[in-house]
């Protein structure tokens, strides 16, 4: 019997069997699946401060009427949000390591801009939904006092315990954190609290937005995140499973709820996004198939449900995060302005050096080879340099963009210190540079049947992905090695998405014109669960890693499931591997890899790698062979019995020439015929062939108008040759609506192909005034004074006023106020930032738009 231990709001769960089905639920940490505290933290709010609580109520009306009065976030723009991770701790556990909060950092933006690679396994229903949000997230650098930091401050108090009282524990790091004590304004940064209990027995918690811009230690508290520690990232007290908690918290903190509404979880609620369908919940399981309110699928992959298999966020929670994050509620607006990313040091600006960074052209690197480092990030010239390079050759440099050569494998340090006109500013990297051996790898033919006792077998190596289980050796296998085998154990490994890796020594297959790998396999799933077995191949002292074999559940199985632990194979099935693509290379590394999905035990034995030989033959494809100036063009080598390879790419080609395997990919800065040649080992076969690279086309765009927002649509035939295509805000096939398009200098994009298929463009901007007004001098319908002010405005009308509209200068929606029909308003404005902006006034049937200026 399997036996699962889940932590629900505190509530102790035990799940085993029922008659003959087994409830197997995937749990994670040493605690089991925890919830958000959302609900439980607007609970005491609404108890212990009801004023609050109204605030939280106006500013939820106040989002809902933006949304619904102008789509907000419409753009493409990508927001970059501050963040700083605020590490309370009492010197336990939860003081987690810089690696590990860098590694939630990488999450939530993987996440976001959907580049997690398992968003391609959703579930077709909702996969043409899922949407990346545009959003990302940086370490600030610069402390509210002007210092340097690395977006990472740590307190040590109790509080850390404390997870009843928040406001406590965001005082306490207030007053004690080791960058700066005082307030870290929530408009500003994006404040993660990392501790070691929270509410309830929470994973994470956040509030909705809501509540102005003032920096004060309580909109530090409603406008933060809390995060436990064991839920930070998918390493150290972290784990792939419970990694993608702070994704969730921040869905809250740009105004999401979860999927089944503001309420308690269970309940068939609504949260207000149009294609999320209404479910009421999943805790801590994946089950796809479920329809649990209105009788359509449940996306229980979302992020904002507690299924711990969330990959998505939809197209209308886009469109939601998106429109919260332009809004001025909670001062969400100004986090990601050009000026705040700035003085915070996301972005170089001013004098600060906050924001430099060093960076090397590779950081990965064969013994013997070099790299070039130069500092980035820094906005004043650097009248200085001095660079410090343990293990490279040189070891010192003053020169700003030093080329060093490391002979040495291991990991080494980096500094520099810099001097501008602003002052003098070190840098550190730590165990940034990483050197290989450049030795060659064993000889062909290579076997291993796992009969020593001794695990892993010399010059293998494991990667533990994280969770305690990793591979081990079991004793049993099949013919001919027979007495021994190399398994791992996802029966009892109570966690999805955790991988772990078994590396065979490097190998030599320099000299052979195919190589082949073989292995046996036996595996054989637990019931509704699913593991993976890959295969995956590099060449080189660094190279970078490639699937090449890949079974996963039913199509990796060689026994029919069931819900036993599989410790005894008795089926088993030889695999065969091609490694010709690898064949000429000196160092060719393989690894077996598992993705646990707690399914089942997996076994590979007598893991065998040999090579052929035969005459060399030069040989190569291309990806095209009629191009355009700019593109580029992948030439794949095809060679057999290839031992080095030297490339000549023809005229116009960068670059010119290579050496290595490759694929290479070219782009060519000239049109014409192109002549491209491969010769192998030294000149012993050469191969040749010739592509067409095409001229683009000249694409020119005339002077366009000034027009009124209230315009009708105007034809655009400015672009030239005639034939092309125009796009951009408002546009829509050859026609130009001001009043969809909004005011503002809007940017006009004409696009043309030749009949040779190559594509220009040419850019044009039109302005789009908001001159709309109900009459003319003469008519005193409608007035507004003083303007300019300073904050103050009165609005009169002869009539009664329906609505007020303010809006910047590129149109968006900053306030809305209601008129109650009242032929007079007074509006206070003081809190909008000096500018230009426009009074939309709907007055009965009719609106008008008026400038105002605020000084």
């Amino acid at each position: 019997m399997k036996i699962i231990y889940l932590s629900l709001l505190g509530l102790a769960v035990h799940l085993g069997t029922f008659g003959q089905q087994l409830i197997k639920t995937p749990v994670a940490g040493d605690d089991g699946i925890r919830s958000c505290g959302q609900h439980e933290a607007l609970e005491k709010m609404q108890a212990e401060d009801p004023t609050r609580y109204q605030l939280y109520q106006q500013s939820r009306l106040i989002l809902e009427q933006q949304e619904a009065s102008v789509g907000m976030a419409k753009s493409n723009t990508i927001y970059t949000v501050p963040v700083v991770f605020h590490i309370l701790h009492n010197n336990g556990v939860e003081n987690i390591s810089d690696a590990q909060i860098q590694d939630a950092l990488n999450i939530l933006n993987r996440d976001f801009r959907k580049q997690n690679s398992d968003v391609n396994n959703v579930v077709s229903q909702f996969l043409p939904i899922a949407d990346d949000a545009k959003i990302e997230f940086a370490f600030a650098k610069i402390a509210p006092n002007g210092a340097c930091f690395n977006g990472i401050t740590r307190t040590t108090s109790s509080q850390t315990n404390n997870g009843d009282d928040g406001e406590a524990q965001v005082n306490a790091i207030i007053n004690g954190n080791n960058v700066y004590q005082g307030i870290w304004p929530h408009n500003k940064y994006l404040n993660i609290y990392v501790c070691r209990n929270l509410i309830s027995g929470a994973a994470g918690y956040t509030f909705l937005p809501q509540g102005g811009a003032a920096a004060n230690a309580t909109n530090m508290y409603y406008n933060g995140i809390f995060m436990l520690h064991s839920y930070v990232g998918s390493i150290g007290t972290s784990s792939v499973q419970t990694s993608r908690a702070l994704t969730h918290e921040v869905g809250h903190w740009l105004n999401l709820d979860h999927v089944w509404g503001p309420g308690s979880i269970g309940t068939c609620g609504t949260d207000n996004v149009s294609d999320t369908p209404q479910t009421n919940g999943s805790n801590g399981v994946c089950n796809l198939n479920k329809s649990s309110c209105d009788g359509t699928l449940d996306n229980v992959e979302n992020y904002m449900d507690y299924s711990y298999c969330s990959k998505m966020f939809t197209q209308g929670q886009v469109t939601r995060m998106r429109n919260a994050i332009v809004s001025n509620v909670a001062g969400r607006s100004n986090t990601w302005t050009t000026a705040n990313l700035q003085s915070v040091g996301v972005i170089p600006g001013g004098t600060s050096l906050c924001s430099a960074n060093i960076e090397a052209t590779q950081t990965g690197i064969c013994s013997g080879t070099s790299t070039t480092f130069s500092v980035t990030n820094v906005s004043t010239p650097i009248t200085s340099y001095s660079w410090s390079f343990p293990g490279g050759t040189p070891a010192t440099s003053t020169a700003a963009s030093p080329t060093i050569t490391y002979n040495t494998p291991g990991t080494y340090d980096v500094s520099v210190t810099i001097t501008t006109s602003s002052g003098t500013s070190t840098l550190n990297q730590t165990s940034y540079i990483t050197v290989a051996s450049s030795q060659p790898g064993a000889s062909l033919p290579f076997t291993e049947g796992f009969t020593s006792t001794s695990f892993p077998p010399a010059n293998w190596t494991i990667d533990n992905g994280g969770a305690s289980v990793t591979w081990v050796r079991r004793t049993g296998g099949t013919a001919p090695s027979g007495s021994g085998s190399a398994a791992i154990d996802h029966y009892n490994t109570n966690t999805t998405g955790d991988i772990d890796d078994l590396n065979t020594p490097t190998l030599n297959l320099s000299g052979y014109t195919g190589s082949t790998l073989t292995f046996d396999v036996a595996y054989r799933p637990y019931t509704g669960q699913s593991d993976k077995l890959e295969v995956l191949v590099a060449t080189g002292c660094a190279g970078t890693y490639e699937v090449v074999y890949s079974k996963a559940g039913t199509t990796l199985q060689t026994e029919s499931s069931n819900q036993n632990p599989y410790t005894s194979p008795s089926t088993w099935r030889n695999e065969t591997v091609n490694l010709a693509p690898y064949v000429g290379n000196n160092q060719v590394k393989v690894k077996f890899r598992t993705t646990s999905g707690y399914g089942n035990y997996i076994y590979i034995d007598n893991v065998n790698v040999t090579g052929t030989t035969g005459s060399a033959t030069a040989n190569f494809s291309s990806s095209s062979n009629t191009v355009c100036v700019g593109q580029t063009v992948t030439y794949t080598n095809t060679s057999s019995g290839a031992t080095s390879w030297n490339w000549n790419f023809g005229a116009g080609a960068t670059p010119a020439t290579a050496t290595g395997q490759g694929p290479h990919t070219v782009t060519y800065s000239s049109p014409g015929a192109k002549n491209i040649s491969l010769s192998i080992n030294g000149g012993a076969s050469t191969s040749n062939q010739s592509i067409t690279v095409n001229q683009l086309p000249t694409v020119t765009m005339a002077t366009l108008p000034t027009v009124c927002v209230n315009q009708g649509p105007i034809t655009l035939s400015q672009g030239s040759p005639a034939g092309g295509t125009y796009s951009g805000q408002g546009v829509t096939g050859n026609q130009f609506t001001p009043s969809v398009a909004g005011t503002g200098t809007k940017t006009i994009t004409y696009t043309y192909t030749a009949t040779t298929g190559c594509t220009n463009t040419a850019t044009g901007q039109i302005i789009v005034d908001g001159c709309l007004s109900l009459g003319t001098e003469e008519n005193t319908l409608f007035t507004v004074y003083p303007n300019p002010t300073s904050g103050n405005v009165t609005v009169t009308s002869e009539v009664a006023i329906d609505e007020l509209i303010i809006l910047d200068n590129v149109g968006r929606v900053v306030e809305v106020i209601a008129g109650d029909n009242a032929t007079e308003i007074q509006v206070n404005l003081s809190h909008l930032s000096a500018g230009s902006y426009h009074i939309h006034t709907k007055l009965g049937a009719n609106s008008n738009i008026t400038k105002l200026i605020i000084r």
